[in-house]
């Protein structure tokens, strides 16, 4: 594939958008960050409907009246149940928002922050590692719970610590685009979650209000920066010992043939990443890493054009 064939280069020369998706998946005629995004808000609908409405009277309950839908209450994290055998908690309570604002906000840093990740990384990686950043949140406010720092009879709930996990990644991926803070103030997207981190743990030392929503935000915001910075590399590393894991299972030992196949499919997919993100940034955002990962892909390439590699 050459540098033509790429979507994004297609999208500069045709006149078209620049920042195209490059998959989609048939799951309610859009992609994933919009299928999520309707999870989200059909499991909020569901909960307003379902709330005890003379219970929700209660002026202890305001501002929480959501708190009395059953709905809410099977799928909210709360570590002492989990610690009971309630783990669905840890996924279910990541689809849950206390509020309309909650729920806004939330909704808006996905639709922002996912569009550019799912179009790198694809519909599955993507929605894994929002998965992950929001399970990773959960765990550690349910181990904060069971230290002590945080009530254990506390309540979590929101998809914060998943869409943290894709300001962390965009950081580290787009370190120079810029965002606007409350929609009026322009700051690069490096330097926000740099400062939401800092605030993030301030406020959990502190105990202040919210900390067992921050001890989610944390989490996710480290784990989306580091897949971002090593995560990709670790994949593709899973996903070669998988193949190879797959193929001696048929009953063969995998041949030089099948090592020529996965490394090809590798430095294919190890260019494109590279030339993405050569066009979107300039070469001198390219690390030592990627210089050199490209330069041996390309030298691969060249052995294999001019007869010096076995031709598939």
């Amino acid at each position: 594939m050459g540098w033509r064939d790429r979507e994004y280069a297609r999208g500069a020369q045709g006149g078209g958008r620049v920042w195209p998706p490059t998959r989609r998946v048939a799951l309610l005629g859009g992609s994933v960050v919009t299928t999520v995004i309707v999870v989200n808000v059909a499991v909020f609908l569901l909960c307003q409907m379902t709330i005890d409405r003379n219970v929700a009277r209660h002026p202890d309950l305001r501002g929480e009246e959501i708190i009395t839908s059953p709905v809410f209450q099977f799928s909210a994290m709360r570590a002492d149940l989990v610690m009971k055998g309630q783990v669905w908690r840890l996924i279910t309570a990541q689809y849950l928002h206390w509020s309309f604002g909650h729920i806004l906000m939330n909704m808006l840093g996905l639709h922002f922050l996912g569009r550019a990740l799912e179009r790198d990384w694809g519909s599955k990686r993507f929605f894994l590692v929002y998965l992950i950043a929001g399970t990773l949140g959960m765990v550690f406010y349910m181990m904060l719970t069971l230290r002590g720092w945080l009530p254990m009879q506390g309540v979590a709930a929101g998809a914060s610590g998943c869409v943290l996990g894709l300001l962390g990644a965009c950081a580290v991926r787009y370190p120079h685009a810029e965002v606007l803070i409350y929609f009026l103030f322009p700051i690069k997207i490096r330097t926000a979650a740099l400062l939401f981190g800092a605030w993030y743990i301030w406020n959990l030392l502190e105990q202040g209000p919210n900390a067992g929503g921050d001890a989610c935000h944390i989490a996710g915001l480290l784990f989306g920066a580091w897949w971002a910075y090593r995560g990709e590399t670790w994949w593709d590393r899973i996903g070669w010992r998988a193949t190879s894991w797959r193929t001696k299972t048929r009953g063969r030992a995998p041949s030089d043939f099948d090592a020529k196949v996965v490394q090809r499919r590798d430095d294919a997919q190890t260019v494109d990443r590279i030339l993405k993100k050569v066009y979107e940034g300039g070469i001198h955002t390219l690390t030592d890493e990627e210089k050199r990962a490209l330069r041996d892909a390309t030298e691969r390439q060249r052995q294999t054009e001019t007869g010096h590699a076995d031709r598939l």
